[in-house]
């Protein structure tokens, strides 16, 4: 997410506007990157999102966040629905304030929301973390809260949780909390960040970071000493990051593919080409990947089965940030931002 001029926009639009899908040392695998298509289908029972205010655009047709609001926090759920009495029917949870990321707490399988609260560049301390159960009852709305913490929280957006230990970024830093308390355990700052975003870590202990308007991707160890992984335009504003292993998954926003590389000799290659970009998160599921797109407003799943086209398996659902698998409830989580909400789709894979 970036902003320009006086205008918010979570579109997360690069300080590069040349930025392209492809350039610099990065490589496209021929063999291993797939056509795509917007016309398939999923056989899952159709969602649809709940209508939201209509948002305004700047001039290079992002959404500006300052048309919508929720008023005074509240919260709703919808478990089935009423006409058709689809047990399968979406979850919606009302009250949130610029939701950005969902991450679920391994432990004890809560939901961690992480709240922007104003524009997601602005240094305002106003940022917040909520915990949401599964069935949608919300917990506890301001459960680490920048206002009345002593410590900074500006507009907290990607999460990762190493044993206790709550990773948060927040602009420049990543702010690191108690899993269990939400104790403030201390800042890391990344010396010149402009827009940290999401993380994710790997089975060593080591936290990986976007730097969207850097085109960069940072690294974490569990020294909390930070070193760059690897920068290149080609990642057209690093968004969405997904650790497996010893590999790394990327999507950009202002681009439309899924970027492969290791994380012992990083070279990236795109393993698919999405059907249009605004990519925001990406999660992997244990039989392929979920992508979220601002600009298809839908989440694609990209099998790991070779050759298999790209499908959408939630649609018509607007601005879908950093999505969250819930295999044990079989559910996909999506915080829309600018609705203020966040759902829960029943998803299976195929």
């Amino acid at each position: 997410m970036r902003f320009t001029s006086a205008l918010t926009s979570f579109s997360l639009a690069l300080a590069l506007s040349a930025c392209g899908d492809t350039g610099g040392d990065t490589t496209t695998d021929a063999a291993t990157t797939d056509d795509t298509s917007t016309g398939s289908t999923t056989g899952e029972p159709t969602t649809v999102a709940p209508t939201e205010p209509t948002t305004e655009t700047t001039s290079t047709g992002e959404p500006d966040t300052t048309s919508t609001s929720t008023g005074e926090p509240g919260t709703s759920s919808t478990t089935t629905d009423e006409t058709t009495g689809d047990e399968n029917a979406p979850i919606v949870v009302e009250g949130f304030s610029h939701p950005e990321s969902i991450l679920i707490d391994p432990v004890d399988g809560v939901y961690l929301v992480s709240n922007i609260g104003g524009n997601p560049d602005a240094v305002d301390d106003n940022g917040f973390i909520s915990r949401v159960l599964p069935d949608g009852t919300v917990e506890e709305l301001q459960w680490i809260s920048g206002e009345t913490g002593d410590f900074t929280l500006d507009a907290p957006k990607g999460m990762a949780i190493v044993d206790d230990t709550l990773y948060v970024a927040d602009i420049t830093a990543v702010r690191k909390f108690d899993r269990v308390t939400g104790e403030h355990l201390g800042d890391i700052e990344v010396e010149g960040a402009s827009f940290l975003n999401d993380l994710s870590p790997d089975e060593n202990g080591n936290v990986y970071v976007s730097d969207t308007n850097n085109n960069a991707i940072h690294k974490i160890d569990p020294q909390d000493d930070v070193s760059l992984l690897f920068a290149d335009d080609s990642f057209a504003g690093p968004n969405g990051l997904s650790v497996e292993g010893d590999v790394l998954h990327v999507v950009g926003f202002n681009g439309q593919h899924i970027w492969r590389m290791g994380l012992e000799d990083p070279k990236p290659y795109s393993v698919a080409l999405l059907p249009q970009g605004g990519l925001d998160g990406i999660v992997q599921t244990g039989f392929g990947w979920l992508v979220s797109s601002w600009d298809a407003e839908a989440v694609y799943f990209r099998s790991d089965i070779a050759q298999r086209d790209v499908e959408n398996v939630i649609e018509n659902i607007s601005s879908p940030a950093d999505i969250e698998y819930d295999a044990v409830n079989s559910r996909i989580l999506v915080p829309r931002l600018l609705a203020d909400t966040i759902e829960f789709h029943h998803f299976t894979g195929f």
